[in-house]
């Protein structure tokens, strides 16, 4: 079922129409000629509930109303709608990018006779390997100028390097993934409440990330700890997520620059604010701007760069 996200921002002219396309998510934001939302409207029609090419088309066109379309618009989408598995694969674009980089390679896609195009993903050299990210680089084109670092945490968090508005290196961190297989389908989370929350477990999580860098080890004392009512059950899945995102944070931390300045932290207000407490306890300086206005602000700037708008 679609839903209205937003009350109105103006009743200005259509300028153009972006979509967010994630995994389990679908946003469709009208924006008017200064780049801001008109409407937005939205749907659970994610990724990775479609199959085909017809069946992501049908579902775009469902939010496509005419309340918030004028069926003339530029059409431009972003994120996981460009994956191998999505509904046209747009290439990866290589590092640096920036907003002139992604409008030069974004990719032609056919839909009701609309002007309409993909962003391209972001790939380049990471420790052995080439990382990749679809989505966060248009959310990072969002954050205010001179921001140098940011994290867009989820199921594979991304950690982002800027420079001059560009984005010149990232790495993935799957803690989000884990986190979910560890407490779900393992036997290190077997008979603990999955819903439950603690900060004192959280913060106890990430203090044991900064003491004992054996990280392997130290996700199995989780199981330890509930076997021998060593800690309270209900605050053993906050402290795997606190060990988790502890060498996490870490990890993407030990290299870092420290004439970077405040990392910006991308993202949902629940999963952003834990993401501000490791970082307050590790002493890292930061800010959070809110995951879809960054989308949207970066989406804008990469329409301009390509002359959409």
């Amino acid at each position: 079922m679609a839903t209205d996200a937003t009350t109105p921002h103006s009743a200005g002219k259509i300028a153009l129409i972006g979509v967010d396309w994630g995994s389990t998510h679908l946003r469709v934001h009208a924006f008017d000629t200064l780049g801001g939302i008109i409407a937005t409207r939205q749907s659970a029609r994610g990724m990775a509930t479609l199959a085909a090419p017809e069946e992501f088309a049908a579902a775009l066109d469902e939010l496509l109303s005419v309340d918030l379309d004028d069926g003339d618009a530029p059409i431009l989408l972003a994120g996981m709608v460009g994956a191998r598995s999505g509904w046209q694969e747009a290439p990866y674009a290589p590092l640096p990018a920036d907003a002139a980089t992604l409008a030069a390679s974004l990719q032609p896609l056919r839909f009701k006779d609309r002007r309409a195009t993909i962003v391209p993903g972001v790939s380049g050299p990471s420790d052995g390997f080439n990382d990749v990210m679809r989505g966060e680089e248009t959310q990072v084109l969002g954050v205010p100028p001179g921001t140098r670092r940011a994290v867009a945490p989820g199921t594979h968090s991304k950690w982002l390097r800027l420079d001059g508005g560009a984005v010149v290196g990232f790495s993935t961190y799957p803690t989000g993934e884990l986190y979910s297989l560890l407490l779900e389908r393992s036997l290190i989370g077997r008979g603990l409440p999955a819903g439950a929350w603690s900060e004192r477990g959280f913060l106890q999580g990430l203090d044991t990330a900064r003491e004992r860098p054996d990280w392997l080890h130290q996700l199995f004392g989780v199981r330890a700890r509930n076997v021998r009512d060593a800690a309270p059950v209900e605050e053993l899945p906050a402290f795997l997520s606190g060990l988790l995102v502890g060498y996490e944070v870490i990890g993407a931390n030990a290299a870092a620059d420290d004439g970077g300045g405040e990392v910006a932290i991308i993202g949902g207000a629940q999963l952003a604010a834990t993401y501000a407490l490791a970082l307050r306890r590790y002493g890292i300086d930061h800010y959070i701007i809110e995951g879809d206005t960054a989308f949207c602000r970066g989406l804008w700037r990469i329409a301009q760069a390509a002359g959409y708008v």
